[in-house]
């Protein structure tokens, strides 16, 4: 009796002991299953990004305008969580239209190699997203990524080839210089030994384009971003924009700026320091008139300044 007893004890417990252990396993192996989805509305930007490009549509720049807003947006109210997020995100403001843009794409980048070491579209948008921010600043590309159209065929913007290697180039998925001389010897049926042939000049541009007199070293967008907005305009809410008429000297450097039509409140001050800013390349080495607008809207983080 006593071992009957003894036998019922001891094989409920082990039975127990088995059904937790089972139920544990199945909590675990349902843990590890659960994935976490992407960022739905990433996804979406990412899509309509790429589709607008595929398309050639007409309204390319205003929707990368709209999409780099929100893609910040998004950055400073919810957190990134898988790969695919900080690449659809980095892959929106590769196409914005600032320096800081490429730089935010370049970081973001790297998270998504950090988090999917296997994600080849990450890795190739580092070395994009390198070159596009080098080039926003007037400097050579590392990778060779950065191309430029002219008639109906492609060249390089200069790379500086003594940055980084070609396993670098392959560890990012991009071309390395061999490969990208050969493609653009067969588009352009020479036989070229040095890539450097390929560089963009500005009598090269000014072939294609005569049109263009003087164009800005970096872009209007950078310029801006040197605006101090003036305290009394501040405090009067006063926005608008600020006519200014100036000269670009054959050196490229801005003379004579003067105010045609002001909003005042410090604005016309402020306009003209940043116009004297600008940098020009001017293909025509003489004196060219211009005239620019320089919009004053403030915004929470300028009240915040």
């Amino acid at each position: 009796m006593y071992e009957t007893v003894s036998f019922k004890f001891s094989y409920g417990k082990e039975m127990r002991l088995k059904i937790y252990l089972a139920a544990s396993a199945v909590f675990l192996i349902a843990t590890a299953c659960q994935v976490t989805k992407d960022h739905e509305r990433l996804v979406q930007l990412a899509f309509d990004d790429q589709k607008d490009r595929k398309e050639n549509s007409s309204k390319t720049s205003v929707n990368d305008y709209s999409r780099t807003e929100e893609v910040y947006q998004i950055l400073s109210q919810e957190e990134l969580k898988t790969s695919n997020d900080f690449y659809n995100a980095a892959l929106v403001l590769q196409h914005g239209g600032k320096s800081e843009d490429f730089k935010q794409a370049n970081s973001l980048a790297k998270k998504a190699v950090e988090l999917n070491p296997n994600n080849a579209d990450a890795k190739a948008l580092v070395a994009m997203s390198q070159d596009r921010y080098l080039e926003s600043n007037n400097k050579p590309q590392w990778y060779g990524t950065q191309l430029i159209e002219l008639g109906d065929k492609e060249y390089l913007h200069p790379i500086d080839t003594t940055i980084i290697t070609e396993q670098d180039r392959k560890d990012l998925c991009v071309q390395s210089l061999s490969q990208l001389l050969a493609h653009l010897n067969k588009q352009h049926q020479k036989n070229e030994t040095d890539i450097s042939v390929y560089f963009v000049t500005d009598s090269l541009y000014r072939t294609f384009y005569p049109e263009v007199k003087a164009e800005m070293v970096g872009t209007f967008e950078q310029l801006l971003e040197q605006i101090q907005y003036p305290k009394a305009a501040l405090e009067n809410n006063i926005t608008g924009k600020v006519l200014v008429q100036y000269t670009i000297d054959a050196n490229g450097n801005v003379k004579d700026a003067v105010v045609v039509d002001g909003i005042g409140y410090g604005c016309d001050e402020e306009a003209l320091r940043v116009i004297n800013l600008a940098k020009f390349k001017n293909y025509m080495n003489q004196d060219i008139e211009r005239r620019s607008r320089v919009p004053f809207e403030i915004k929470s983080e300028t009240n915040k300044n």
